[in-house]
C-alpha cells in the first residue's frame, strides 16, 4: 500500500502496524464522503442548470454526471432494504421532475404529456420520449425551411417582373439581353452583327425588284430615273 502512494503521502503511513490501520487513516484523511463543500456545490449546480443551448442528450448527460457524483456522497447503510428501494423511487421521481421542468419552452407539449402519465415513466423512458420529440421537431423545421425557398424565389420573380414592366413603359424592351431601346426581334445578340431589320431588307428587295422590272421592257429613261430615286433614298 505504501509503495503505491506518492512519496510525500506514503511517509505519513510508514509507522502504522497493520493494513487496516493504513486504510482507516487514509479514509479519514482523503475520503470525499464527508466533503460538505463539494456536496453543496453539486447541489447548487443541479438547482441552477437549464437546457438552454444544449441538445436534450447533452442536457440529460450533464444531469446524469452530477447525479452520479451526488450518489457517492449519499451512500448510507440501510437497515431495511425495502426502505432503501422506496427512497430510490422518491429520488428518481424528483430527478424526472428536474429533467422535465428545466427543458426549453418548445418541448412543453411532450413535457405535459409525460406529466399526465400515471404512474410516471422511468427517467430513461422520459428522456427517450423527449429526445424523440426533439428529433421530430428538427425534421419538421427542416421541411418548413425548405418550403420557404420557392416562396422567396417567387417573390424575387414578382419583383423582377414588376421592375421590367416599369422599365418597358415608354421604351422598347428586349426580353433576351434584358436591355431597353430595342426588342428581341431586333436584338443583335440573337441574330448576329451582320443581320439587318426586316424593314431594311424589304427596302433593299423593293429596290432590286423595281430595277429588274423596269429593265425588263428596256425602258432606259424610266430606269435611269428609278436609279436616281433609289440612290437618294439610300
Amino acid at each position: 500500500l505504501i509503495n503505491s502512494m506518492d512519496n510525500e503521502i506514503g511517509q505519513n503511513f510508514l509507522f502504522y502496524g497493520s493494513t487496516k490501520e493504513i486504510w482507516d487513516a487514509a479514509k479519514e484523511t482523503y475520503s470525499d464522503n464527508e466533503n460538505t463543500t463539494e456536496f453543496f456545490e453539486i447541489k447548487c449546480v443541479l438547482h441552477d442548470i437549464r437546457q438552454g443551448d444544449l441538445t436534450v442528450t447533452q442536457y440529460y448527460n450533464t444531469l446524469s454526471r452530477y447525479w452520479q457524483q451526488l450518489d457517492i456522497f449519499e451512500e448510507s447503510d440501510w437497515e431495511c432494504l425495502g426502505d432503501h428501494l422506496k427512497y430510490r423511487k422518491i429520488m428518481e421521481k424528483e430527478r424526472i421532475v428536474k429533467f422535465l421542468v428545466a427543458l426549453n419552452k418548445n418541448l412543453d407539449e411532450v413535457r405535459g404529456r409525460i406529466f399526465s402519465t400515471k404512474p410516471l415513466p422511468s427517467l430513461q423512458e422520459a428522456f427517450s420520449e423527449v429526445q424523440s420529440e426533439e428529433s421530430r421537431k428538427k425534421v419538421m423545421m427542416g421541411g418548413q425551411g425548405a418550403s420557404t425557398i420557392p416562396e422567396s424565389s417567387a417573390l424575387m420573380s414578382r419583383r423582377t417582373t414588376f421592375t421590367n414592366d416599369k422599365q418597358r413603359k415608354g421604351r422598347p424592351w428586349c426580353d433576351h439581353c434584358r436591355k431597353p431601346g430595342h426588342t428581341k426581334e431586333t436584338c443583335w445578340k440573337v441574330h448576329g452583327t451582320d443581320w439587318k431589320p426586316k424593314n431594311e431588307r424589304d427596302h433593299d428587295s423593293r429596290g432590286f425588284t423595281i430595277t429588274n422590272h423596269l429593265s425588263h421592257p428596256l425602258n432606259y429613261t424610266l430606269l435611269a430615273k428609278s436609279k436616281l430615286i433609289f440612290s437618294k433614298a439610300c
